[in-house]
């Protein structure tokens, strides 16, 4: 890349939430949790949008509960973003679906049959993000747009900024998109040792008093195995974790 050539678009991912409705006596009210940010990555105007879908890292696409406490040494190869591939951007009423596999799933056909049932919402339109430059899009700048993927697992992402590529940034298109600030990823503690972080999760034990606990790996092995032989009655999944989240978590510290 030459500097002035082309300019990077800063894009703020949020984390995934849910809103619900609570009812209180005769009314019904709204609960929104609070917004997090998870990370900010910069993309190039002549990348696609399948590009920083790409770079989006989530929890739910780690997330294919397989029970291998027989085998724990078992490797799982089917994670849910090999399996569920739909996906899309919401920008500016415009549907950016991910159709680059011939099994997915246009999310956004739901979305517009409902919308053309209702009066003031609307029109939308649709086009495929494997086709869409950064540079083609007309957006706002901080302003919400919607990611969703895995179904029904929604991010908030905010076009926060843009500027010319200037000699001072790294110049090669390969490293682009690229993780450019990241917030404290908070680890949970495992059950036994309170100490170490997380790595499978546990149910239907008939040694511990509640349903799901969390292990790290050496509780996991020095409880629940003896000579690698399974103790006890129980299911085991690995519990999801981002190694290329973890590693920019590192650096940034």
């Amino acid at each position: 890349i030459k500097p002035g050539s082309d300019f990077l678009v800063y894009v703020q991912v949020y984390e995934p939430f849910n809103s619900s409705i609570q009812r209180s006596g005769k009314y019904f009210k709204p609960n929104f949790p609070t917004l997090r940010m998870k990370y900010v990555i910069s993309i190039l105007g002549c990348q696609y949008l399948t590009e920083l879908r790409e770079k989006i890292t989530c929890v739910s696409d780690m997330s294919i509960a397989t029970e291998i406490s027989e085998n724990p040494d078992e490797q799982i190869e089917n994670l849910a973003k090999n399996v569920y591939k739909s996906g899309f951007f919401f920008i500016e009423n415009t549907f950016y679906n991910d159709m680059r596999d011939a099994n997915n799933v246009n999310y956004s056909d739901v979305i517009l049959k409902w919308a053309n049932t209702r009066d003031k919402i609307g029109p939308f339109k649709t086009a495929r993000m494997e086709n869409v430059r950064i540079d083609s899009l007309c957006a706002r700048f901080g302003f919400p747009w919607v990611y969703m993927h895995q179904g029904s697992c929604e991010h908030l992402i905010v076009l926060s900024d843009a500027r010319l590529v200037t000699e001072n940034d790294d110049l090669s298109t390969s490293v682009y998109p690229k993780i450019e600030k990241i917030k404290p990823i908070p680890g949970k503690n495992c059950l036994m040792c309170g100490l170490l972080n997380v790595r499978w999760i546990l149910t239907e034990h008939n040694r511990i008093p509640h349903d799901t606990s969390y292990f790290c790996e050496n509780c996991f092995r020095s409880y629940n195995y003896i000579n690698n032989i399974k103790v006890g009655n129980f299911k085991a999944y690995r519990y999801p974790c981002i190694p290329e989240l973890m590693r920019e978590n590192k650096r940034n510290k």
